[in-house]
């Protein structure tokens, strides 16, 4: 093992480029490594000179450029590089020949490992000419609206038009669509020779129509039956959120009158009748289907259907995850995209495509690699595409190298294969190499990701985390920690507090209440591992408790809590809907309590607007629960929906075991148990009758923390704290032991210097001084090296926690 001190910039690096969520809306760090600006579309004629920028909210090493030409799937180094810590890149490209067209990506590198932006295209700016091929005539009885089309070319970008009656240029009449000319209640006067023109302003180029449409407006009191002046457009794709009118022209005598109606359900609120058409405004997807158009005049009628199909660029919703992988092991990773067309999924490591091979295999949303090297660890981002755009998501991949004999595989270690080369770097201290805790393979304290924080009142936030998958010590309980900062009333800088109830292992949420409105907190997580011991997670970002914002819920939708069904003893089935999915928001708070008690509802989390279901567990048998069902965002949770009451089932003479079922995108806890290398190690340690003749008074030890575990468990068991929100309080603790009791308060107004020296023992009376240690995937924990441990018993769970806000970090592999 080798100690390893990051700089600064390393550290932050480190820090945020690790997920704090399955939100892949691009939000998820307050100031991080993500695009604040990707390269923007462009369109230029040839001879021109044009810039594609690209920025990120964290400074980079260095940036490179990458060109995929029009019609291929390859992208292409350029020797234009932007070396330097900076947070820009611009990239001046001479547009003087037409094979330079394509897309254009940034890719941003924080040491190996790169982070790629969404691709920019640029097109050759031009117009087309005409290709209309003879003149059309239009008669139409006086008074009704007639339009007037022109045959647009093709054109990058899109053309202005104008039109001409008799060689003379036409001012503030209605276009429609920006090529339709509309008169309404035409009049003879109007009659005459209409032509268009065309006009790209890029590329200074102006076309002519061919032909001309020859207008003839009627005046006598014949009847005329309904007729379609101009054949309507059979089908419309329009992006979301664009509005669009669907045309609809027809004329009569008398003047015919027009209905609109949808082959299902009624039309879409906000929608308009023009002189046009239908106006439909701020397109969503459940507008999309098949529209009638009807006119009627004189008993009779003529009706046309038009398909209206609503098309959006690609969005990542669930990111591909934070994963460890072994050296030589097989890889697997998922990510999911919406947009219409379906997207294309193109993955990505370290900025670069994944080529196939026999060990790489992508399916759409599917990535498989059979024998996983160490190139392929770093950031994985998986690309979603389609014509109307990109948009990607990214996580973190660490391989583990493979232990060679002779310490190779410390050495490998070292050189720092499973983090991304350049994120650190690293001082061999002299002697063996051996971590702090001195643990052995496979018993290492894997921390909680990054927590994610959202606002319930003026008073009041909901803490969520995950935990990566635990190969190693199994995790008793949680605490939660928060610390205030821009605190005024000491002028000192603020300190942790800790949440003083065990939240139990299988838990990832927690409502931290008494908070002071319009501040600002950061939050932590730690857990306390079955060695006694804990970890921190990295910090949160820094959130602001705003105040009165409480009409933001009236925006968010209120679910519909359709169905529960009891499971078990133990569990029971929720089931909703989410009546708005157009509303963004980041999931659901299922809240529970027994019907019988008239205490808090407990919360639990459900990630994601288009969850629909979840099992509550760790509930009383033969109980009836009260449930209801909150959506929330950053901001604002909703109003309730109903509450629905269901009873769990009688509990069984043996009882079968409890499977906890949790959501889709909530990481499985582990299991606690404790004892099982307990035998394994103590052999390892000792052999022959020095075996035996210690083997008694340590299973006596070991009987005796058991049973103090258990006593501590069962005292839990009534206090209401599972899948969620628990009673808690903040006590002040920068130095604080985790015991099964209420948290011990240490004064820290005096702290322990640290000593440069790993195995230098406390002196009398003071308490044992202790670096802290932070997991190599990240976490920064603004450490000082004045930090005091306390040990109050065999079962004490250190929490390692900060006092300065000193920025370097000591890490520890």
């Amino acid at each position: 093992m080798v100690r390893i001190w990051l700089t600064l910039h390393s550290a932050l690096a480190l820090l945020l480029i690790l997920p704090s969520g399955s939100n892949a809306s691009g939000s998820r760090q307050e100031l991080g490594m993500q695009f604040t600006r990707h390269p923007q579309p462009l369109a230029a004629p040839l001879g021109d000179v044009v810039d594609f920028e690209c920025s990120l909210g964290l400074a980079a090493d260095k940036f490179t450029w990458r060109h995929r030409p029009l019609n291929s799937n390859q992208w292409f180094a350029l020797t234009n590089s932007t070396p330097g810590v900076k947070k820009t890149s611009k990239l001046v490209i001479d547009f003087n020949d037409p094979s330079k067209s394509g897309d254009y990506r940034c890719i941003a590198y924080y040491g190996t490992s790169g982070l790629a932006s969404d691709p920019g295209r640029l097109s050759l700016a031009k117009i087309d000419e005409f290709t209309d091929k003879s003149n059309v005539e239009i008669i139409v009885p006086a008074g009704n609206t007639v339009p007037i089309t022109c045959p647009v070319p093709f054109s990058s970008p899109d053309p202005i038009v104008q039109f001409y009656k008799d060689s003379v240029l036409i001012k503030s009449r209605n276009l429609a669509g920006g090529k339709t000319l509309v008169l309404e209640n035409a009049q003879p006067m109007d009659s005459g020779s209409y032509h268009c023109v065309a006009y790209n302003d890029i590329a200074t180029q102006t076309v002519r129509s061919n032909h001309e449409t020859k207008l003839i407006i009627q005046k006598d009191e014949r009847a005329i039956p309904p007729f379609f002046v101009k054949q309507p457009q059979t089908e419309y794709k329009v992006l979301r959120g664009r509005n669009v009118t669907l045309e609809c022209f027809g004329a009569a005598r008398p003047i015919p009158k027009v209905t609109w109606s949808r082959l299902v359900g009624s039309l879409p609120s906000g929608s308009q009748y023009t002189s046009s058409g239908l106006m439909l405004t701020n397109v969503l997807p459940q507008d999309q289907g098949e529209y009638h158009c009807m006119w009627t005049s004189g008993g009779n009628k003529i009706e046309s259907v038009i398909i209206l199909k609503v098309v959006a660029p690609p969005r990542v919703t669930k990111v591909p995850k934070a994963s460890t992988f072994a050296e030589g092991g097989e890889l697997e990773l998922f990510c999911e995209a919406t947009g219409h067309p379906e997207p294309t999924i193109e993955w990505l490591i370290n900025g670069e495509p994944l080529q196939r091979s026999p060990n790489v295999e992508s399916k759409g949303s599917r990535l498989f690699v059979s024998s996983v090297e160490k190139k392929h660890a770093g950031i994985v981002q998986c690309v979603a595409s389609n014509e109307y755009g990109s948009h990607s998501g990214y996580n973190f991949l660490r391989v583990n190298p493979k232990q060679h004999p002779g310490g190779s595989g410390d050495h490998s270690k070292q050189e720092g294969h499973g983090v991304p080369g350049g994120l650190y770097k690293h001082i061999r201290m002299g002697g063996k190499r051996k971590s702090k805790e001195g643990h052995r393979r496979g018993t290492v304290m894997v921390p909680p990701h990054q927590p994610n924080v959202t606002r319930l009142s003026d008073f009041s936030v909901m803490v969520r985390w995950s935990v990566p998958e635990n190969t190693g010590l199994p995790i008793l309980f949680f605490k939660v920690q928060y610390k205030e900062f821009g605190s005024k009333s000491s002028g000192k800088q603020s300190k942790w507090m800790t949440a003083n109830m065990e939240i139990p292992n299988h838990v990832r949420s927690f409502e931290v209440n008494d908070l002071q409105p319009n501040s600002f907190y950061r939050f932590r997580i730690a857990a306390v591992y079955s060695n006694n011991d804990n970890k921190l997670s990295p910090n949160s970002v820094k959130f602001h408790l705003t105040k009165g914002e409480g009409f933001e819920s009236n925006k968010m939708p209120i679910p519909l809590l359709t169905n529960t069904e009891a499971l078990g003893p133990d569990r029971v089935l929720l089931i909703w809907q989410n009546p708005d999915r157009s509303v963004d928001i980041d999931g659901f708070y299922v809240n529970h309590r027994a019907s019988t008690t008239a205490g808090d509802y407990i919360k639990t989390t459900v990630e994601g607007k288009n969850s629909t279901n979840i099992t509550i567990s760790y509930l009383q048998p033969d109980t009836t629960y009260e449930f209801k069902v909150q959506s929330f965002s950053v901001g604002a949770a909703s109003e309730f929906s109903k509450i629905i009451r269901e009873k769990t089932l009688k509990a069984v003479t043996e009882p079968p075991r409890v499977e906890t079922a949790v959501p889709d995108n909530v990481p499985k806890s582990t299991g606690n148990g404790q004892s099982g290398s307990l035998y394994a190690i103590i052999g390892g340690a000792l052999g022959g009758a020095a075996l035996l003749g210690v083997m008694g008074a340590i299973v006596v030890v070991y009987k005796r923390s058991s049973i103090k575990q258990n006593r501590d468990a069962s005292q839990n068991q009534g206090k209401h704290m599972t899948n969620g929100r628990v009673l808690n309080g903040g006590v002040t603790d920068s130095k604080i032991n985790i015991t099964s009791n209420p948290l011990a308060v240490l004064d820290t107004s005096e702290t322990t210097q640290a000593t440069n020296n790993m195995n230098s023992l406390p002196k009398s009376g003071q308490y044992a001084s202790m670096e802290m240690t932070s997991f190599v995937n990240g976490q920064n924990n603004n450490t000082s090296a004045s930090e005091t441990t306390a040990a109050t018993g065999p079962n004490s769970h250190t929490v390692r926690s900060d006092t300065s806000g000193t920025e370097s970090i000591d890490h520890h592999l």
